[in-house]
């Protein structure tokens, strides 16, 4: 190999030179990258400094409208069905809302002048303040609607805007953060149908005219009477025909409340003439059921234990002036009766103008076999002691006074019962008053009339009955005109009706209830 002069020393030269500059390079670069990593080393300090900082300050402002709603929505709660929207109410509600936010997030009065939600509700209870960041649904509770089962009132609360200066976030050009947050918490209104049943006992019967027996039961014929004191109540309820009928010219109007009816109206009712409308009502049950019977060899259930029964020695119907006894043959002509308990065995037979009067008697109507109780299933014990009445013969009668009856007994069942017929008696019974007592009750026939199972023919003009009627079946045959039954009960067997009253009303319930963020 041939080298020429100088060329060693050449090469080293450019060599040295080559290498200076190849180091001068590297030591930019190093410059270039420190310089990027302090960015990036500043951003993410602006990221974990700055935005945790961030994130604190909103869960901050997120408990403060989480706890101001909720404070809301307890408020109109607690206030219920009187929230009626009144300025005094939502000055009460925004006052709570912000108590909160500023116990909870430090957010003075002043944050929430001019306040701006874009979502808020539609209405605006703080307009005063230009402040839409708290808002309802409905400025007060309309009123229930049918059927309804909730309401809910949402309150919607936005938290103030808040700027946060940072501490890293200028060197990526983000000085300052802001945050605010929205929570929305409901006052449910709920409807409740309560059911409420009270026993309820009340002087008197449960009707003043009842009538027990199944079939037509109440035969109106053509007949006019007025029921004052209590309502009338046919337990008849028949597969065919009708429980109560009356022709084109009979009526029966009842003043009271409780009307007329039983279970078979109004479809069993024939007529036009019942005033009110028949309605539908339960049967009654037999109000005096637990009278004891003359005759009846058991004790007598309470508060009767001391009632020492029935006259048990016969009597003569010759006089004209009769006392309390056994009748074993059938009573005719007019007769006066004086105070007690008369036992019938074969009734009472009246024609012409013949009267029976008797203040403070019960006339107990038995059987032939008495002191057995009248059959059941035997005709020959059945049907035959009652009261005939033809032409113009009448009864004028009042039941015992407690005064005379506890003379017998201090325990005494048969106080204000005129007429008491064996339970298992089917007798007719006319009942008439043509001339006794045409100047009203105070001088006519009072009393409880009890024909359990026989029937009552109601007969006569312009005659009053101050009595409760209890009987199998009641007919008006023949013509009759302006009776009046004017039930009262001072005057009648003592009675007490004790009903269950179930009562449905709504109750509403007013709840604070959860929140939407």
């Amino acid at each position: 190999m041939v080298h020429l002069p100088g060329t060693r020393s050449l090469t080293a030269r450019l060599r040295a030179r080559l290498g200076t500059r190849m180091r001068d390079d590297e030591r930019g670069v190093v410059l270039i990258m420190v310089a990027v990593v302090m960015v990036v080393a500043l951003a993410i300090m602006a990221i974990v400094v700055d935005l945790g900082n961030g994130r604190q300050q909103r869960m901050q402002a997120q408990s403060a409208a989480d706890a101001s709603a909720i404070a809301a929505a307890e408020e109109i709660a607690s206030v219920g069905a009187e929230f009626t929207g009144t300025n005094l109410q939502w000055e009460t509600v925004v006052r709570e809302v912000k108590m909160y936010a500023l116990n909870n997030f430090s957010m003075d009065a002043s944050a929430w002048v001019g306040c701006s939600d874009p979502g808020h509700l539609a209405f605006l209870p703080d307009t005063a303040n230009q402040n839409t960041c708290i808002s309802a649904d409905l400025v007060a509770w309309p009123n229930p609607q049918p059927g309804e089962t909730t309401w809910i009132n949402n309150v919607r609360v936005r938290t103030p805007t808040r700027t946060i200066e940072t501490v890293f976030g200028g060197a990526v050009d983000a000085s300052s953060l802001s945050t605010q947050a929205v929570a929305v918490a409901g006052v449910t209104r709920k409807r409740t149908l309560v059911q409420t049943s009270d026993t309820v006992t009340t002087p008197g019967g449960p009707c003043a005219i009842c009538i027990l027996a199944d079939g037509l039961a109440f035969d109106g014929q053509n007949g006019d009477i007025t029921v004052t004191g209590g309502g009338v109540v046919v337990n008849a309820d028949p597969p065919d025909g009708f429980a109560a009928s009356l022709n084109p010219n009979g009526h029966v109007r009842v003043n009271a409340a409780s009307g007329i009816g039983g279970p078979g109206a109004p479809s069993k009712f024939s007529g036009s003439g019942f005033f009110p409308a028949p309605t539908t009502k339960p049967p009654v049950a037999d109000p005096l059921a637990n009278l004891p019977a003359c005759g009846s060899s058991l004790p007598a259930p309470a508060p009767y234990a001391s009632w020492p029964g029935c006259p048990t020695s016969s009597a003569s119907s010759l006089d004209d002036t009769l006392n309390p006894g056994v009748y074993n043959s059938e009573i005719t002509g007019s007769h006066t009766l004086n105070p007690g308990v008369y036992v019938l065995k074969a009734g009472i037979r009246l024609s012409g103008n013949q009267q029976i009067t008797g203040r403070g008697v019960t006339l107990y109507f038995a059987c032939a076999n008495y002191p057995s109780p009248c059959s059941a299933t035997s005709e020959s014990f059945r049907n035959d002691s009652g009261i005939t009445a033809t032409g113009n013969g009448a009864v004028l009668l009042s039941g015992p006074t407690a005064a005379t009856c506890q003379s017998i007994a201090a325990t005494c069942p048969y106080v204000g019962l005129t007429i008491f017929a064996d339970r298992n008696n089917t007798s007719t019974f006319t009942f008439r008053g043509n001339g006794t007592n045409e100047n009203g009750s105070a001088e006519g026939s009072t009393g409880t009339i009890y024909l359990k199972s026989g029937t009552l023919d109601l007969r006569g003009n312009g005659y009053t009955l101050a009595s409760q009627i209890i009987t199998g079946k009641l007919t008006m045959d023949g013509n009759p005109s302006g009776i009046t039954v004017a039930y009262d009960l001072s005057r009648n067997a003592s009675e007490s009706t004790t009903t269950t009253v179930t009562t449905t009303t709504e109750a509403y319930s007013y709840d604070a209830t959860g929140l939407s963020t």
